[in-house]
């Protein structure tokens, strides 16, 4: 295999991270993965050599520890994403840079890349700035970046602090009656795993740059998120509602995803009913 294929993902033993490396190993791509025990991602130097591609994954993403920890927000997605741009400086490799929760409060529905940024989280505020810190250094060094706006990310592998596999974990607890949220008020894009990492396969090696919205185009509720689950349970369980909401609560999102159809004839397939079964299938046997 030439070196012309020879790929680094950081943040590849992530739920992100190892849906990519796969994906990006079966298309014949050799995949250099970099995670935290591989170094500190501000900081450190990736002992890899004939990279041509980057797909910088790495960071703190749970948006109630980043008003707990806001320090290590902006040490890892900002200096994490300098450290990665120099990087691909230094060996005249293109970047796709993930990004999210940057638009704040939307002025529309839909949500298109044009929309103003606005940090309403210490999360949100980090990922504002990377993408600042790309533009820079594609503007001043060169460096091809793709910046891919990800939406709501659900799959099977992901962590229980997020919402929808919080809701499965206690769908399939027979210890639990009911399922427990804060709110069910909010309505979130939801993008399926898969139907994200056919996006990102298609930057690789892109030197145009750009910035995508990656999500699904619709909005669910909490609740709505909820009923599909318990569509799937041989017997549905109870719904309760704590009645908090986050701070700095933003009520309705959706993507306008047609920059990334138009530029990638890209448009995600799964169903929210076939994701949701799939993320399932991990832990329980749906019908």
């Amino acid at each position: 295999m030439t070196s012309s294929r020879r790929v680094l993902v950081t943040g590849a033993s992530g739920f992100l991270g190892t849906h990519l490396t796969k994906a990006l190993g079966a298309a014949g791509y050799r995949v250099e993965p970099h995670s935290s025990r591989s170094g500190d991602i501000a900081n450190c130097e990736f002992d890899v050599a004939d990279v041509g591609h980057v797909f910088h994954l790495a960071a703190r993403t749970f948006v109630p520890e980043s008003w707990k920890d806001p320090l290590s927000f902006y040490r890892v997605n900002v200096l994490g994403t300098v450290n990665v741009l120099e990087f691909c400086r230094a060996h005249n490799a293109s970047l796709t840079l993930m990004s999210s929760y940057v638009y704040g409060r939307p002025t529309g529905l839909p949500i298109s890349e044009n929309e103003s940024l606005r940090a309403f989280n210490p999360y949100s505020h980090t990922k504002i700035l990377a993408e600042e810190a790309s533009r820079y250094y594609q503007e001043q060094f060169q460096v091809p970046v793709t910046i891919i706006r990800a939406f709501n990310i659900y799959g099977p592998g992901q962590d229980c602090r997020f919402l929808i596999p919080k809701i499965l974990a206690q769908a399939v607890n027979p210890a639990l009656e009911a399922i427990t949220v804060s709110d069910l008020r909010p309505r979130r894009d939801f993008i399926f795993i898969s139907d994200l990492i056919q996006l990102l396969l298609r930057t690789v090696f892109r030197r145009e740059g750009g910035v995508f919205n990656a999500g699904s185009g619709t909005s669910l509720s909490v609740r709505e998120v909820i009923e599909t689950v318990n569509a799937l349970l041989p017997v549905p369980k109870q719904v309760l509602a704590e009645g908090s909401s986050r701070q700095d609560e933003v009520l309705d999102v959706v993507a306008d995803i047609s920059k990334a159809h138009k530029e990638f004839d890209w448009t995600p397939r799964t169903t929210f009913r076939d994701g949701v079964r799939e993320t399932l299938a991990g832990i329980y046997h749906a019908p």
